[in-house]
């Protein structure tokens, strides 16, 4: 930019009598700025020399910019000013001279390279920004001008916020004709149009800084939603909250802005984990329910590369049950929705019925693809979106989205076919082969987190504790089951629902309503009296078979569970009647326990509460509406035992017991 009227200093040369020139480091609309050697100190610095016509029509600028970065005096994110005068005519401002360069340089780099700022890079950023700004402010100024070009970097790639030229004092009525140029493409609304202008306009510049920082362009000048759109399918990579804070940066309105600088420094505050899904699995495992994170928790601490991939292969099986259960819990609470969809869902209508009496990997992956099938075609009707937040007790359908996607249901198809392929059949598999396979189920659990993103992180799997009402408003105490760490956390919440103490909720951030997930994930204690996930496995006779992938010491529990009961004979009434119908063996035999054990799903005990069997007396471990063994064949086991004695304090029902005896004569009489 260069010409007659602003000459370039040559390398050598000494400028005010102090500074010698090394050489041209930038031009910019107002300044030429060049690396030149301190001669009074040892030190480099940026000298930058105002062209002659930007100072002829902003002529308090200079004074106006050393003004406020005297003001400023060192702070650690804002430009470090030296000095400043006039030789020649010319004006010039002395800095510290950082060695990154702009930041605008810095992204076109990191654009060159195909290798856009990881949400961590740009949470730092925003810090460091937030931080200058928030210092500025307090300091009486509105900088005016945030912008890539505005930033300059040191050699730790810090950010240092500098051109003051634009600032004003926040306190000063000025007419827009007289206010110093801006960077149009970085203000505010109310900035170009003339409007009236407080810290927010900073604020609303901050967010078009960090916005190019992510998506690689400028954000357009549309409204937010449509914005945050646009930013998911640019970078589906970075954390939800992430995305929301630029985006409520960039709100048209000032008021619906963060207040300040230090409530943005809030919302990017470093104590959660913000990264690309590539930085690392931990990150991503922390946004988790605790049933899926605690699977990869011991994935990840594996060294034998058979175990990592026995827990791949159970994480994508968990995984996919958790996702049909998050879909059928939605589903369910819409009766007219459930309604007209179930028949579709489990009796088939041209597909394979779905037996969830005893559910396989490839059951909960059809299941989940027919239910994601149904919510993606109710997002196309009129009022969908509405309806669909409304199924998941959520402001938007972004998980919604992620889970009912085709392409991870064809991940979950993969697996299937993997674990299939892989269990029971051929030799045994030697180390390289077994490396072979972990590879490719780690380049799908890759892919998979891609495709999920960071959909979970808004989302708190909790189970409802103490709860008290307070006009109209209920307060529980709840455990948070995120993350993979087991020892789990209590936490205060309010909500406009009362929850069920035994099933489990999945919460957004900001709502008051939950969703309560239907019983196929559980909290369980088992004999050892210590609370731990459990997936549904399968019904065994009257009672379920629970798994758990995390707590080894009692992975397997089958205990009666009428709640999981009733819900079967809801989703598939046909199916659920013949898994409850008589043995066999027993069909033609007067036995009362047996006939009340398994006449039908809904009758098999008097409404009272027993904790132990009625035929046997076998403790059950926990109060339940459930009169006898929930598997009949250990029952009659233990009436066969020589010697088997009713535990103390047990008592039978004699006359069922009589009576059982009476029909079965090989178990004979004690």
């Amino acid at each position: 930019m260069g010409d007659a009227e602003d000459p370039v200093l040559q390398p050598g040369s000494v400028f005010a009598g102090r500074y010698q020139i090394v050489r041209l480091l930038g031009e910019g609309e107002r300044k030429q700025t060049y690396l030149a050697k301190d001669t009074l100190f040892p030190r480099q610095v940026a000298l930058a020399l105002i062209r002659p016509e930007a100072a002829r029509l902003d002529p308090e600028g200079t004074q106006r910019e050393a003004d406020a970065l005297a003001r400023a005096g060192t702070h650690d994110n804002v430009v470090t000013f030296h000095d400043s005068g006039i030789v020649e005519g010319r004006e010039y401002l002395v800095f510290d001279y950082l060695q990154g360069g702009t930041l605008r340089e810095y992204l076109a780099k990191r654009d060159e390279r195909g290798r856009p700022l990881s949400a961590e890079e740009v949470m730092q950023l925003g810090r460091q920004l937030a931080r200058a700004l928030a210092f500025v402010h307090k300091l009486g100024l509105i900088h005016r001008d945030v912008a890539p070009g505005n930033v300059w970097l040191d050699e730790r790639r810090a950010a240092h916020l500098g051109d003051f030229d634009s600032a004003v004092e926040d306190n000063v009525a000025l007419d827009p004709a007289e206010l110093p140029p801006t960077t149009e493409a970085y203000a505010a609304p109310e900035q170009i149009d003339g409007g009236s202008f407080d810290q927010r306009s900073d604020l609303f510049s901050l967010g078009a800084v960090l916005y190019e920082a992510l998506a690689g362009e400028r954000p357009a000048r549309v409204p937010s939603t449509a914005l945050a759109t646009k930013l998911r399918a640019a970078r589906p990579d970075i954390p939800r909250s992430l995305g929301q804070t630029v985006c409520r940066l960039l709100a048209e309105a000032p008021e619906d802005r963060p207040p300040n600088a230090d409530a943005v420094l809030e919302a990017l505050k470093p104590g959660r984990v913000y990264r690309t899904v590539d930085e690392g699995l931990t990150p991503w495992a922390d946004t988790l329910p605790f049933p899926l994170a605690s699977i990869l928790w011991h994935y990840d601490g594996e060294p034998d590369p058979a175990v990592k991939i026995d827990y791949l292969l159970k994480f994508f099986e968990a995984l996919v049950q958790f996702i049909a259960t998050i879909q059928l819990s939605a589903c369910v609470s819409d009766g007219e929705f459930f309604d007209v969809n179930r028949p579709a869902w489990f009796e088939g209508s041209g597909q394979r019925p779905l037996d969830l009496a005893t559910p396989t990997f490839g059951a909960w992956v059809k299941l989940s693809e027919r239910l994601g099938e149904a919510i993606r075609d109710l997002l196309q009707t009129e009022n969908g979106v509405n309806r669909c937040c409304q199924l998941f007790a959520a402001a938007d359908t972004e998980l919604a989205d992620a889970i009912g996607s085709p392409d991870l249901a064809r991940m979950f198809q993969h697996a299937l076919h993997r674990r299939n392929d892989w269990s029971g059949h051929g030799g045994v598999a030697g180390q390289h082969l077994h490396r072979e396979r972990l590879r490719e189920l780690e380049d799908l659990l890759d892919r998979t987190r891609a495709l999920l993103g960071w959909s979970f992180e808004p989302w708190t799997l909790l189970k409802p504790g103490s709860m008290t009402l307070s006009r109209g408003v209920f307060e529980l105490t709840a455990t948070i089951l995120k993350g993979p760490n087991s020892a789990f956390r209590r936490k205060q919440i309010k909500l406009v629902q009362a929850l069920d103490a035994g099933r489990l909720y999945l919460l957004s951030d900001g709502s008051v309503r939950a969703l309560e997930l239907v019983p196929f994930v559980r909290v369980l204690a088992g004999r050892m009296g210590q609370d731990a996930c459990y997936f549904y496995n399968r019904l065994d006779g009257a009672a379920a078979r629970w798994v758990s992938y995390h707590f080894h010491a009692e992975p397997e529990l089958v205990l009666p569970d009428e709640d999981l009961l009733d819900l079967l004979a809801k989703l598939m009434p046909t199916t659920a009647s013949e898994h409850a119908a008589p043995h066999p063996r027993n069909a033609a035999q007067p036995d009362p326990g047996s006939a009340l054990r398994n006449n039908s799903l809904q009758h098999m005990a008097d409404g009272q509460l027993y904790d132990h069997c009625q035929r046997c007396g076998y403790p059950f471990g926990m109060p339940v509406k459930q009169k006898f063994c929930a598997v009949q064949a250990a029952c009659d086991r233990r009436l066969r035992e020589p010697g088997y004695r009713v535990p103390k304090r047990r008592r039978q029902d004699m006359t069922i017991r009589n009576a059982t005896i009476a029909a079965h004569p090989d178990l004979g009489s004690r």
